[in-house]
């Protein structure tokens, strides 16, 4: 099984970023959890109050159907039509039989009135015989039932008025069945006992599920808060904003990052990402991706520049590629090549005039002055023919750098020469005059190498310029390129002193294609001779003349 990456937790990003404080009840958790409850009440209370006066308008009409109803029933019953017929016997019970049906149909009243509207029958028998209140009565009148919500001598009332006819079709009088609006209220009530369980049961499954929603973004954000997580976002943009190198975040092949940088090195504009990362780095990049290439980059010409491009696996499964200008980048080994051979040249010459002035020193003691000032003077005859060899060459850095090479010679036994034709011209552009110094400074080292342990170990330099271009040339007596070697011997890492060499040839080789220079070694005889390693640098310019 692949092991899952760790996911970063608050405490390891507090140790590399400053994240802004977000007070308890500002926090993400929090926020989410209000705003759900908010959101939540926000549309039940209404809908719980639409319902609630739905409800009570169901209720308001089923009891109006209901005392429609009743109502006519009650008003063909015999009695009824018998007492309002007249009917003195029938009209003394009908009170009596008028409150047993009111308890049997759960109403509140049932009055029978007659014509004149006054009532036969009341559930206070002292109202009896009085008029009847509230509402309509010229629709019983004209054979027409009515429902109705009124105040009567009970109170307010949802009651239905049914007229009663006899045998022929005539009004008699009228019945009323009623419910009480308490009633009604009670029996809303009631509903709502009923359901606010349910209704307190959904508002805490809300409140549970808005809880554990809060806790799952909070850990989904990495337990930060959103200002935390824009703060952090906009220290990491201006940390890669300041890198120098390019860097590209790639998961399956698709680009998801990108700085300003990566986009500048690779030529790209303002495209949305992401994007896949063969568009962008052609050449087997995307090859690149299931290894660490980060302590060995690799190097491609993206668009007609050069590249380094690296790559490190990320724990996530991604892939971070860092690209670096190749140019950049040669031009700071060599830097780095040159101060390596100028603190040689000075470590050289320390040594040397250490040893020549403990020499000088014993030479005192002993009481030996002639001996010690034809040391000095044999010592400033070979610095002034130094000093005049090289002074033809002109360019300060380049004399400056021959001479300090007399010095590494006489360290490791060598015997260097300058040739006398050796001058080059004033005005030579920069990266002319960085490449004979980068060569100079290589071919010698290379030669003073090569004759390590050699007897009678010679080298002779020539650096020169005529109408064809300038030229650098170092020749020495030792035993030459091993053949196995010689074809290669520019290439990175190919080195005849064994692993961890083999970059100086190659940083000439590369600054020298760049400026149209042309690297060659070979095998020659002197007219004496004697063989010799040549190394030659021909740097074609016009114009220029000796």
């Amino acid at each position: 099984m692949v092991p899952t990456a760790r996911r970063p937790g608050t405490s390891s990003l507090a140790r590399e970023v400053a994240l802004p404080h977000t007070p308890r009840w500002l926090r993400i958790q929090s926020r989410v959890f209000l705003s759900i409850a908010a959101a939540f009440l926000l549309f039940a209370v209404p809908l719980a109050l639409l319902a609630s006066a739905s409800l009570r308008g169901a209720i308001h009409r089923t009891y109006s159907d209901r005392a429609l109803r009743e109502s006519g029933l009650i008003a063909t019953l015999p009695p009824v039509r018998a007492a309002l017929g007249g009917d003195a016997e029938a009209r003394a019970g009908l009170n009596r039989l008028m409150n047993e049906h009111r308890l049997l149909l759960g109403a509140d009243y049932v009055v029978v009135t007659d014509l004149s509207t006054r009532r036969l029958t009341h559930p206070e028998p002292d109202r009896i015989g009085e008029p009847m209140v509230g509402g309509d009565f010229t629709s019983f009148r004209a054979g027409r039932p009515v429902t109705e919500t009124v105040r009567g001598t009970l109170g307010p009332s949802v009651r239905a008025k049914v007229p009663v006819l006899d045998g022929q079709g005539r009004v008699l009088g009228l019945v009323s069945v009623g419910f009480l609006l308490p009633r009604l209220g009670e029996v809303f009530e009631e509903v709502v006992r009923v359901a606010l369980p349910w209704y307190v049961g959904a508002l805490a499954l809300a409140l549970g599920g808005a809880s554990v929603l809060a806790r799952r973004v909070r850990r989904e954000m990495l337990d930060l808060e959103p200002e935390q997580i824009a703060g952090g976002l906009l220290h990491f943009r201006t940390v890669l904003g300041a890198l120098e190198e390019g860097v590209l975040v790639v998961r399956g092949g698709q680009v998801y990052l990108m700085n300003a940088q990566a986009r500048a090195l690779l030529g790209v504009g303002a495209e949305e990402l992401p994007v896949a990362l063969d568009t962008l780095l052609p050449g087997g990049a995307t090859t690149l991706l299931g290894a660490d290439t980060s302590d060995a980059p690799v190097p491609l010409t993206v668009r007609g520049r050069p590249l380094l491009v690296g790559v490190r696996p990320a724990p996530d499964g991604a892939g971070v590629v860092v690209v670096r200008d190749l140019a950049r980048v040669r031009a700071l080994a060599d830097e780095l090549t040159q101060s390596r051979r100028y603190a040689d040249l000075l470590r050289a010459q320390t040594h040397e005039f250490t040893n020549r002035l403990h020499t000088l020193a014993g030479l005192l003691h002993l009481g030996e002055t002639r001996e010690a000032l034809a040391l000095i003077y044999a010592q400033s005859r070979r610095e002034a023919e130094h000093i005049g060899a090289v002074r033809a060459l002109r360019p300060v850095r380049l004399a400056a750098l021959v001479l300090g090479k007399y010095e590494r010679a006489a360290e490791r036994g060598v015997t260097l020469t300058l040739d006398p034709h050796s001058a080059l011209p004033d005005g030579l552009p920069a990266p002319a005059l960085d490449l004979i110094e980068l060569a100079v400074g290589n071919f010698l080292e290379n030669a003073f190498e090569a004759l390590e342990g050699h007897p009678a170990g010679e080298v002779r330099l020539l650096v020169a310029g005529d109408p064809e271009g300038l030229v650098v040339e170092v020749r020495d007596n030792g035993p030459g390129v091993p053949a196995p070697l010689a074809g290669a011997l520019t290439e990175r890492g190919v080195s005849s002193k064994g692993a961890g060499r083999g970059v100086g040839l190659s940083l000439v080789r590369g600054r020298a294609n760049a400026l149209g220079a042309t690297l060659t070694h070979d095998r020659v005889t002197d007219p004496d001779g004697r063989s010799w390693t040549r190394f030659t640098l021909d740097l074609p310019a016009p114009g220029v003349a000796a």
